[in-house]
């Protein structure tokens, strides 16, 4: 299913952000005048009020992150950066503020090493997001079907070799701008992250209250859910740390 809306994505490219209604845009100028004033708490609950009726866009949420780290909320600062991140992947402020809030925390993990392949294609995947890299592929696509156009019209055998020699580039390229926003579009659409919510919460080798104490966590942490079995929820660190924890004791990004 997922792989048809992605493909209906890159065709149509429908949709884009909720827009405001006149009385939502009303209420998003008021949540921003009160965070002027240092209001902060009552800016943030116009600013939820927004999100509950829908008005899901990364501006919204980032303004909301905002609201909750001058409030010292850092849990509630991270988890809607975190949100906006998802929506927007490519706004610097965003990616920015995540950082300031995350050295808050007190979990400081250490990503895995990846092999140096996968980390330059990551690297290079995540520099936009899966709707900038559906642009660019329809774009690599079209540039692909103009030039096999003239190498067809065109009867110069040099013109010919270095449009056919474009074609070929287009679409190479148009083939890794689909790979990049097929895996981006994945990864925004799992929802299978989470933000630690408690003071700390310890981290249980089986999924009881008996088990094991593996390690512990703090507010603030992210982690890659993994499984989930009754009311708990198998979790994964960046670090490669596995272990259950409550599931009430964690929301998804």
């Amino acid at each position: 299913m997922r792989k048809y809306f992605f493909i209906l994505f890159l065709i149509f490219m429908a949709g884009g952000l909720p827009s405001f209604s006149s009385q939502t845009e009303g209420q998003f100028k008021q949540a921003n005048d009160l965070y002027q004033k240092g209001e902060y708490d009552k800016a943030s609950a116009i600013y939820e009020e927004i999100i509950d009726r829908g008005y899901t866009n990364a501006e919204v949420y980032y303004n909301l992150g905002n609201a909750f780290f001058k409030l010292d909320m850092i849990p509630y600062a991270i988890i809607n950066y975190e949100r906006a991140k998802l929506l927007n992947p490519e706004d610097e402020d965003i990616d920015f503020n995540l950082n300031i809030a995350n050295l808050k925390i007190v979990d400081k993990i250490e990503a895995l090493p990846q092999f140096f392949l996968t980390e330059w294609l990551v690297g290079i995947r995540d520099v936009w997001g899966s709707r900038t890299w559906s642009v660019l592929t329809i774009i690599l696509v079209w540039a692909a079907a103009v030039f096999l156009s003239g190498f067809i019209l065109i009867w110069s055998p040099v013109a010919k070799k270095l449009i056919f020699s474009l074609a070929i580039i287009s679409i190479i390229l148009a083939a890794f701008s689909f790979a990049f926003g097929w895996q981006s579009s994945e990864i925004e659409k799992a929802r299978n992250n989470a933000i630690i919510f408690p003071p700390s919460v310890y981290v249980k080798s089986s999924p009881d209250e008996n088990g094991n104490d593996l390690f512990i966590l703090h507010e603030g942490t992210k982690v890659l859910i993994m499984d989930k079995v009754r009311n708990w929820s198998k979790i994964k660190l960046a670090d490669g740390n596995v272990g259950w924890l409550p599931s009430k004791t964690v929301e998804v990004i």
